[in-house]
């Protein structure tokens, strides 16, 4: 009973805030008045030009989290457009916490599990209670982090509908891109989120599922509004531009934010942060937020910093404004989202904090701002990001290449390294790690080497241009390669794409 009243409030409550197009009432027929022999000449309208087409996908997201419990209640309203050729009659969410859920296989190689589950095996899931279209209660179909919206109607090219989504969530006490501790919570991959649709995903739609290698996610920039809701003693920090507000004199206080283009929206919940904050020269502002103590507070920040002046250097300007470290548990060194990166405490506060930094704030180039395929061409993202963050720490020629040969050497002896594949074919992290981290840098390399440093730089700074906010592929990049080397790179390509080798250093 309660859920049927709460279904008719949201559908009279969205209905009245919905498209006013109130009756109008019907006007007395006036005959023409005649002057001078004259009717009136009464102007035709002018043809009013078609309604522009939204360039991306808009969320508003209310979240109440009781962080005790570990429990979320939320509604999402989802502005989608319909960009393809042809008519829809489906849309398809991914809700990526259902990975966890008790009947599933979560998605962590044995090899991690000690890292994933340090206390044990612990399960979360996000549970769709309603879901409407455009103010009307549509029926929905659930497959692990795959949820389908059936259409009463095709939605045609150039539509626009309203989904409207409420739901309930338990977050797991893992070390992953959701998760908690007895310190904090944190919700990276959490929102359901509108699938890609394109002629390379089942039926159009894209279901791959969340594999246990690398960042199996593949999304379009959207707008977002989220509204996150807590006791005011907590502080929610994520994407995008922050302000508070406290409910009166109660203990609640709603952390609001707002994020244009983003790939994604990721936030972390605790009542022990501190924070530290620096800029860069381009006034790129860096915030930190911890709670171990002590911590070297002032390394970690100049380390960021020379992170991201090195990749506007050599890639190019950030154009978000800030970037938000966050101390977290991982069973990586980091994860990284946009505008936000989660940083595993052990590295954050010991070894490998540095290397870790460098790939998270890097992955703000490579895989928030300009997207790409991360599930079938996962070298794309982490090949550009490891080889970029090589140079931070090897400063001349002769040390890069020192870098690259000890990798050479690392991973000359295995077999099956073949960068054509995606992450449906990796066996293990290691094998993941190999292939489309160190093998596909050395690829990255041997370009660099082959192009010659400075029209490689050109090179790469006018692929970032191109591609920001939109999704880039293998395709692309080897085809605007080809335009700066003014040569074909088939053979180059092919010989590093296709063989489970590594070719010999260059």
């Amino acid at each position: 009973m309660k859920k049927l009243l709460t279904a008719l409030i949201f559908i009279l409550f969205f209905a009245s805030c919905g498209n006013r197009n109130g009756q109008i009432e019907d006007e007395a027929i006036i005959e023409p008045e005649i002057n001078g022999g004259y009717e009136n000449i009464v102007e035709p309208e002018p043809e009013r030009p078609a309604p522009e087409i939204p360039r991306y996908n808009e969320y508003r997201v209310s979240l109440e989290i009781n962080p005790e419990e570990r429990t979320v209640h939320g509604i999402s309203e989802i502005t989608f457009t319909n960009r393809n050729d042809v008519p829809l009659e489906t849309i398809v969410l991914r809700a990526y916490l259902n990975a966890f859920a008790e009947d599933t296989d979560a998605p962590v190689f044995s090899e991690l599990e000690w890292r994933a589950f340090p206390n044990g095996r612990d399960y979360g899931f996000l549970d769709i209670q309603y879901a409407f279209v455009d103010n009307e209660p549509v029926e929905i179909e659930t497959d692990e982090t795959v949820i389908t919206i059936n259409l009463s109607a095709p939605l045609e090219p150039n539509s626009t509908v309203q989904l409207l989504l409420q739901y309930d969530a338990l977050i797991p006490l893992i070390a992953h891109n959701t998760g908690g501790n007895e310190n904090a919570l944190w919700f990276g991959m959490f929102l359901p989120v509108l699938s890609v649709f394109d002629e390379e995903g089942e039926n159009g739609w894209h279901t791959e599922p969340y594999y246990r290698a690398g960042n199996p996610f593949l999304l379009e920039t959207a707008n977002y509004r989220v509204d996150v809701t807590t006791p005011a003693r907590y502080v929610v920090v994520g994407t995008g531009l922050r302000t508070e507000e406290v409910i009166g004199d109660t203990d609640t206080k709603i952390t609001h934010f707002t994020a244009h283009q983003a790939r994604d929206f990721a936030f972390a919940v605790s009542p022990y942060f501190q924070h530290a904050y620096t800029s860069t020269e381009s006034s790129i502002d860096i915030h930190l937020y911890y709670y171990t103590d002590p911590l070297a507070v002032d390394d970690v920040l100049t380390s960021a910093r020379r992170s991201i002046e090195f990749f506007e250097e050599h890639v190019g300007i950030y154009p978000l404004g800030k970037v938000t470290i966050v101390e977290t548990e991982q069973m990586q060194d980091s994860v990284s989202f946009s505008q936000i990166v989660f940083m595993d405490s052990w590295y954050l506060t010991r070894g490998g904090r540095n290397r870790g930094l460098a790939h998270g704030l890097g992955n703000q180039w490579f895989a928030s701002v300009v997207g790409t395929n991360r599930i079938s061409e996962p070298w794309l993202t982490n090949g550009l990001t490891r080889f970029v963050q090589a140079g931070i720490t090897n400063e001349t020629p002769e040390e890069l290449f020192v870098h690259m040969e000890r990798d050479y050497v690392s991973i000359s002896a295995s077999g099956n390294l073949i960068l054509a594949r995606g992450l449906d074919t990796s066996s293990t992290w290691s094998h993941y790690a190999h292939t489309h981290g160190r093998k596909a840098m050395l690829m990255i390399y041997a370009l660099h080497q082959l192009m010659g440093a400075e029209l490689f730089w050109e090179f790469i700074a006018e692929y970032y241009q191109t591609y920001s906010f939109n999704i880039a592929t293998t395709n692309d990049f080897i085809e605007l390669a080809e335009t700066f080397y003014g040569d074909s790179l088939t053979d180059f390509f092919g010989e590093w794409f296709n063989n489970g080798t590594v070719p010999p250093m260059p």
